[in-house]
């Protein structure tokens, strides 16, 4: 039984799982909103409110992983962590006062294990499929198919980092909207070119932001979506369109009133569906496919 802890920029979680005939049999799963970027992503810190916050949940998480016979903890820090002036310094207090290793991993591992956890989920078509991951810090994209990564890269256009580069009017303005598409296009042209290499026909999406849509879609909207299976589930072209209008036109009140809304994505939300937006549109994908594994999951797989 192996304990995973992912250090995200906007969200800590706990995966707490075995490996059995190669399925995931889950014990704990638990999200829980550090925020620990905020007020520091884009200038590399992390502040001490911050940091105050991600030791109280370490200590919860601790506690929990003191409840299993675990055999190896793996500790994931990302994005905000792995660009802030003061990374080190927070990754050896935690060795310190929790006796946890954090490897703090660039992009690439990010990426890659973002794929095997998205492979994991489902059975991968036999076209090549792009996919996204949406972070606080960073978003992650991968072009693959069930045997081969071809592509892959991070980028530091994370929805919390967005958000605080631009202080979006509430709700986001037309000016907000065009700026945030303006900004996130030039930083990805290498995306662009290698959407148009291998023609991914299908994105996959991955957890945070996609369950939310998932969620929102179903408790609010009641569309009727199509699952995969119970981690993955597909959602048209035109429902997600309904969703990204709803997300741009509500002010943060009215997003988090929305049946489905996890209360600390309704502020980024609208960020997210700009970036998915941007993407379906820059591309021939015609399938939008929705996954509850994203990296914590894949390092069960990356490691077996």
């Amino acid at each position: 039984m192996k304990a995973v802890i992912d250090l995200g920029s906007n969200t800590f979680n706990l995966l707490i799982a075995q490996l059995e005939n190669k399925q995931l049999v889950v014990y704990e799963n638990i999200e829980i909103a550090v925020k620990i970027g905020k007020g520091g992503l884009i200038n590399n810190i992390i502040t001490a409110d911050a940091i105050e916050r991600s030791i109280k949940t370490l200590a919860d998480f601790k506690l929990i992983i003191q409840k299993y016979k675990i055999d190896k903890i793996t500790a994931l820090a990302t994005s905000a962590i792995r660009n802030a002036s003061n990374g080190v310094e927070i990754k050896n207090k935690i060795k310190d006062l929790f006796d946890i290793d954090i490897e703090i991993i660039d992009g690439n591992k990010e990426a890659e294990l973002i794929y095997f956890g998205a492979l994991q989920s489902f059975n991968f078509p036999n076209e090549n499929v792009l996919v996204m991951d949406i972070g606080g810090g960073s978003v992650e994209f991968i072009i693959g198919n069930k045997n081969t990564i071809y592509w892959k890269k991070s980028f530091d256009l994370g929805a919390v980092r967005l958000f605080e580069l631009f202080k979006p009017n509430n709700p986001f303005s037309e000016n907000d909207i065009d700026k945030m598409k303006d900004h996130f296009v030039s930083k990805t042209s290498t995306l662009i070119e290698n959407i148009e290499k291998y023609n991914p026909t299908y994105l996959i999406g991955t957890a945070g932001s996609f369950d939310t849509i998932i969620d929102i879609a179903q408790k609010e909207l009641k569309l009727k979506l199509n699952p995969i299976n119970k981690n993955v589930t597909e959602i048209t072209m035109i429902d997600f369109e309904k969703l990204k209008e709803l997300f741009l036109k509500l002010t943060i009140e009215e997003r988090l009133s929305l049946k489905g809304m996890v209360n600390y994505r309704a502020e980024y939300i609208p960020i997210a569906a700009i970036m998915i937006d941007i993407v379906l549109k820059k591309s021939e994908i015609n399938h939008l496919y929705c996954s509850s594994f994203s990296m914590k999951e894949g390092v069960f797989y990356y490691q077996n």
